[in-house]
């Protein structure tokens, strides 16, 4: 994939410039008005298996200089197009990458994240935590990877579920529980959810499931808010990396209200695209927290921070064989 830069008097010039040189194959990376010419500068990007006769290193249209500085950024922007990071958000991490003018694109993309996201990762505190989100979010693997963790650590962990509708949602849980060699907790209602966390030892490390909740249902947003209510547990979202990113940010938005206070990501093995994902932490604010790129629960979510996420979205060869290097 290559990118150049386009320069219009107005925005309809610039884009008719694009459409005629690039075709109707092109995708818009990033807008931006120009400063020193006044008018509006488009950058724009195109397959290289793309057949255009326009599209060559020799044409006389010029790269933009403030965004196609260096190779990194280049390769910084191809990553943004690829993992299909909307062209606003895109702008902005390219304009602030631009800025470090680092050779290094992880060093370059890692900095510019660092601007534009907030990172929180989960460190097992005696808080409680309690893990909320839509159906097959991948709350109980979550809570299994967690618990494995600190029971390797040497700290106590009390398990507790209140996924007691969901056909094989304690047994799932439980099966974990027996290859942690860990008690699991069983909750039918609010108030026993409340006596269960409050009789546990403060240096207790206390794992909250839940049952999944379609947040755009009103009964099943009562009940879940009802349940977080009774509890001091930290309410956190997970959701997973393959959802369609409109209907996650909505979602997020809606456990955002319910008090989430941090995001969780799971299935980063199954998708390529990081699109959605940061799509949802942009447009709620949520500080990215862990990640899960396996289904294995003896492997526990790596921590978010701009290097892991910058890596994820740069081009790498393990994550073309499954895996995700960090």
């Amino acid at each position: 994939m290559r990118l150049k830069s386009f320069y219009g008097s107005s925005m309809t010039e610039a884009m008719q410039l694009v459409r005629k040189t690039l075709g109707d194959a092109a995708i818009i990376v990033a807008t931006r008005d120009d400063e020193e010419q006044g008018g509006v500068r488009v950058t724009a990007a195109i397959d290289e298996n793309t057949s255009t006769s326009s599209f060559s290193k020799n044409n006389d249209l010029s790269l933009n200089p403030d965004l196609m500085g260096s190779d990194s950024i280049e390769i910084i922007a191809t990553a943004l197009v690829e993992n299909q990071i909307s062209p606003a958000l895109a702008e902005k991490i390219l304009a602030t990458a631009t800025q470090l003018a680092s050779e290094d694109p992880i060093v370059a993309l890692g900095a510019a994240l660092d601007t534009h996201f907030t990172y929180d990762p989960i460190d097992t505190s005696p808080q409680p935590l309690i893990f909320i989100g839509p159906p097959g979010a991948g709350k109980t693997l979550t809570t299994a990877k967690l618990a494995a963790q600190t029971t390797l650590s040497k700290k106590k962990t009390a398990l507790i579920s209140t996924d007691t509708q969901r056909a094989g949602g304690m047994a799932q849980l439980g099966a974990f529980a027996r290859i942690l060699k860990t008690d699991i907790m069983e909750i039918e209602d609010i108030h026993a959810l409340q006596d269960a966390v409050s009789i546990q030892p403060s240096s207790t490390v206390v794992l909250i499931d839940t049952a999944g909740c379609n947040p755009f249902n009103a009964s099943e947003k009562q009940e879940l808010e009802a349940l977080l209510k009774k509890t001091k547990a930290e309410p956190v979202l997970v959701l997973p990396a393959d959802m369609d990113s409109a209907v996650a940010l909505d979602m997020a938005k809606e456990f955002k209200k319910l008090g989430a206070k941090r995001l969780i990501c799971t299935r980063l093995d199954i998708t390529q695209r990081m699109g959605g994902l940061l799509k949802v932490a942009h447009g709620t604010g949520l500080p990215l927290s862990l990640f899960s790129a396996t289904a294995k629960v003896t492997e526990a979510p790596l921590p978010f921070n701009p290097v892991s996420l910058a890596r994820l979205i740069l081009p790498k060869q393990d994550k073309k064989q499954g895996k995700v290097a960090v």
